[in-house]
């Protein structure tokens, strides 16, 4: 089930503006049972770095380099590197740093969590499922200001199709897997989420069901939650007794 939602949240990503194009695949992903070896990326907008931290014929620690492009198909290509450079203990010294391309890499993201890396070094060619590692549990409590954006469709009635937002505060009481949102906006209109909150590497997934004051009650969806200093951001989905809705949801916190 959640990788079947995981899938409709990368149907709608490419659809999204944000500060990248794709949804965020920036973590540390490993292989599950493959201890001491694995792979860091980072995104921006649609160009990934990635690290490899792997081991020669000798058994030996060594690491390699790649820049990879996106594709609409949600595989990131390109280019992996071999480095060379000085001593970490010593002067840094340019005329040692050099750099050959030993290979390529591609990364395929199936879902939020999970990915198929294939890459090739000096003609060996290696093809791994990867997934996100979950190194620390973020905690979301606290005030924010913010809200939602969600558009309404298969309505009914179908005047209820369309977009619904509110801007307010975000109390929320996070503690374990028990995740709750109280969010009320400025004409005074409240939901109340509560969910079951899991984490996958950096981001964060809440499933549950949820209230309003205006009468709409049904279940609800977190996905993608990305937290910063300054708050978090998520992809949301949803139904009510009168709607199918997705959109977004996200909060800044607030001045201290």
């Amino acid at each position: 089930m959640r990788r079947a939602i995981a899938a409709l949240c990368l149907a709608f990503a490419l659809s999204a503006e944000a500060s990248t194009s794709y949804s965020e695949i920036s973590d540390l992903w490993y292989t599950p049972g493959e201890d001491g070896w694995g792979m860091n990326v980072v995104l921006q907008n649609d160009t990934a770095f990635a690290t490899f931290y792997v081991y020669d014929t000798s058994r030996n620690s060594v690491w390699f380099t790649a820049v990879l492009t996106a594709t609409p198909a949600y595989v990131f290509s390109g280019a992996l590197y071999a480095n060379k450079g000085p001593w970490f203990g010593g002067p840094y010294n340019s005329s040692t740093v050099a750099e050959r391309q030993a290979g390529t890499a591609s990364f395929t993201l199936h879902d939020l969590d999970h990915a198929t890396l294939t890459y090739t070094i000096d003609g060996v060619q290696v093809t791994k499922a990867m997934q996100r590692l979950t190194f620390k549990l973020e905690n979301y409590s606290g005030v924010l200001a913010g809200g939602y954006s969600i558009k309404s469709t298969n309505c009914t009635p179908s005047s209820l199709n369309g977009l619904e937002e509110i801007s307010g505060l975000l109390a929320i009481n996070h503690s374990g897997t028990s995740f709750h949102i109280a969010a009320t906006d400025t004409s005074g209109v409240s939901c109340n989420f509560n969910g079951t909150y899991l984490q996958y590497g950096k981001l964060g997934q809440v499933d549950g069901t949820y209230s309003c004051t205006t009468g709409a009650v049904g279940t609800f969806g977190l996905l993608e939650m990305t937290p910063t200093i300054s708050g978090f951001t998520a992809r949301a989905h949803g139904q009510t007794q009168y709607c199918t809705w997705s959109g977004y949801m996200g909060g800044i916190a607030r001045g201290q």
